[in-house]
């Protein structure tokens, strides 16, 4: 009895076995004759399953489209890697092409981007095709404050596209239409708020202050990066806008000829900005955002490194070398010393003087073999043009 039931069960298992077989044979050669146009009908009819459980769009208005011949997309016959548009979307650029033949400057036009760009936020002929059409809505109907409208429209949308540089450069197409900075730099203090170190909201900013060179723009503008640093020190974000501040403001006086010719106006600048470093160095002195930034000061101030020779040689010492010297009083207790940034410094200094040569090789050893071996390849290659300088 025992013997039979094992062959039953073994019989029942060899069944189960040959039946789930042939399930993933069919299905495998299924899946294997499907070329790659079917797959992607398949993918797309799954698409547009999930898209008509949405609220309709004006891209199924038949009426409002009636007057024009969409023009579909001319793909090649057997195209490398085929993109799967919804239909939705490929309807509605069928009609953004027929619109664009016609160069047609319309509110349905507009409407018709705003849709595209939900989809597609990068998109650039989109994009440029909308500040036509508003340009020519501003133009036949210029108490239509459209270009406002648009504004308030990117203010409203652009915080879930920071990342797309084509509605920053669309932003600031529409503020020089309507010649009106003034509330720009608020709109990217929150754009910053949720990103400090997003690129496209900076050159923003910049581009803003470069650009209509406004003194009431740049007046707070020290103060805000300072807040933002003291933030966070290693935001290199800042302190490049930092760097811009401080000796790009010159541009917006270029009139000024006397300003312009007082070297004492510079000095001032140039001494404020590397006291300013020195003090965030000391909060951390191994913040090489710091250490780049006095590097670009000095060299913008012809100020020879040399002159903080007195400055850096603390830095470069062990912690127990420096208790014995004099703990400076506002650097950091908690700092890692040597610091990088300090050594490689000092080590720029004795290459300004041939007989020190020596000194400035010991010193990117020292950074290869010891404090900063991740980047041995780059401190060896130093130590090699360190000796052909001196030669």
């Amino acid at each position: 009895m025992f013997l039979l039931n094992e062959r039953f069960l073994g019989l029942i298992l060899l069944l189960i076995s040959t039946l789930v077989t042939t399930i993933v044979s069919i299905a495998w050669f299924r899946f294997k004759t499907l070329n790659p146009g079917r797959i992607a009908q398949l993918i797309e009819l799954e698409m547009d399953q999930l898209s008509n459980n949405r609220q309709r769009s004006l891209i199924d208005d038949k009426e409002l489209w009636n007057d024009l011949d969409p023009i579909p997309q001319v793909d090649s016959e057997r195209p490398m890697v085929q993109i799967v548009y919804s239909t939705k979307y490929r309807r509605a650029m069928e009609i953004f092409r027929a619109l664009l033949k016609r160069n047609e400057h319309s509110e349905r036009a507009l409407l018709l981007t705003t849709e595209i760009l939900k989809s597609n936020p990068s998109h650039y002929p989109v994009w440029t095709y909308r500040l036509q059409i508003l340009k020519g809505l501003n133009s036949s109907n210029p108490d239509g404050n459209h270009l406002r409208k648009e504004l308030k429209f990117l203010s409203k949308v652009m915080p879930q596209i920071r990342k797309s540089f084509q509605a920053w450069t669309h932003r600031f197409s529409i503020v020089l239409l309507i010649n009106d900075p003034s509330d720009e730099l608020e709109f990217v203090n929150s754009a910053l708020e949720c990103d400090y170190k997003n690129y496209h909201s900076w050159t923003y900013r910049q581009n803003l202050l470069y650009t209509f060179k406004r003194p009431e723009m740049w007046e707070g503008e020290l103060d805000f990066i300072t807040d933002l640093i003291e933030k966070d020190l290693r935001n290199n974000s800042a302190w490049n806008h930092r760097f811009f501040i401080s000796f790009e403001s010159f541009k917006i006086r270029e009139h000024d000829k006397e300003f312009l010719s007082s070297s004492d106006v510079l000095d001032s600048v140039v001494q404020r900005e590397i006291q300013y470093t020195k003090d965030q160095i000391f909060k951390s002195p191994n913040n090489p955002s710091a250490w780049n930034y006095l590097r670009g000061v000095l060299k913008r101030g012809s100020v020879s490194f040399n002159d903080l020779r007195d400055f850096v040689i603390p830095l470069t010492k062990r912690r127990e070398e420096l208790e014995l010297m004099g703990w400076p009083e506002e650097l950091n207790l908690q700092s890692q010393l040597p610091a990088v940034g300090a050594v490689e410094f000092l080590a720029d200094i004795y290459l300004l003087d041939q007989k020190q040569s020596q000194s400035a090789n010991d010193l990117f050893k020292l950074l290869a073999e010891e404090l900063d071996p991740i980047r041995k390849n780059y401190w060896s290659y130093r130590s090699k043009t360190s000796f052909s300088l001196s030669s």
